[in-house]
């Protein structure tokens, strides 16, 4: 008789939320099985090369440190086809967006722990629903590129500096323009944008 259960690779460093999380699979469902826990990089590299069947990983982040040596995992897992959920306790918008451009399909926060069964059915079954820790992250990035698309090259150039925080001196030099140029660019980009 063929195995229907869900196989579930965690990747997560602290011994709290690796019981916690299984116990919690466990005791919630009869499909799902955690059937490995890797606490690093290393680890989760050598589950796949046992080449074990893998429906789902849920992958913290933070595996050393702050590295954010998970996302790097991510895309190697991505590249291999199997689906990953960032499980973690970061709400950082620019590792949510990292997250999901390196193949992540899911990205949920410790705080939303008692979604992750749901999230590890709608991977398994091929679904895309993204969860609510994410969506401001993505809505936010969409937008952001939108605005892009009205710019000219050279702008986006100009408005990316901006947004860091430099001044049109240092932008100038940055990009080899007369400060005057920048003036006027930035006068250009505040009128397709409409920023006052």
């Amino acid at each position: 008789m063929e195995d229907k259960n869900i196989k579930v690779v965690l990747v997560e460093d602290e011994e709290f939320w690796q019981k916690n999380i299984c116990k919690y699979i466990e005791k919630e469902t009869n499909d799902i099985k955690v059937v490995e826990v890797a606490t690093c990089k290393e680890e989760m590299l050598e589950v796949i090369d046992r080449e074990i069947d893998i429906d789902v990983v849920l992958m913290d982040i933070n595996l050393t440190g702050a590295n954010l040596d998970g996302i790097e995992i991510i895309e190697i897992l991505s590249r291999r086809g199997i689906k990953t959920i960032a499980l973690t306790s970061i709400s950082d918008d620019d590792v949510i967006i990292n997250s999901f451009e390196s193949g992540a399909i899911n990205y949920i926060t410790k705080s939303s722990i008692f979604d992750i069964i749901s999230s590890i059915y709608d991977a398994a079954q091929g679904k895309s629903k993204i969860h609510y820790d994410a969506s401001g992250a993505l809505l936010s990035k969409m937008q952001e590129e939108k605005k892009m698309r009205l710019l000219t090259s050279s702008e986006q150039e100009v408005y990316r500096l901006q947004k860091k925080g430099y001044s049109r001196t240092k932008i100038a030099e940055q990009l080899f323009k007369s400060v005057n140029t920048v003036k006027k660019q930035i006068q250009s980009i505040r009128k397709k944008l409409n920023i006052q």
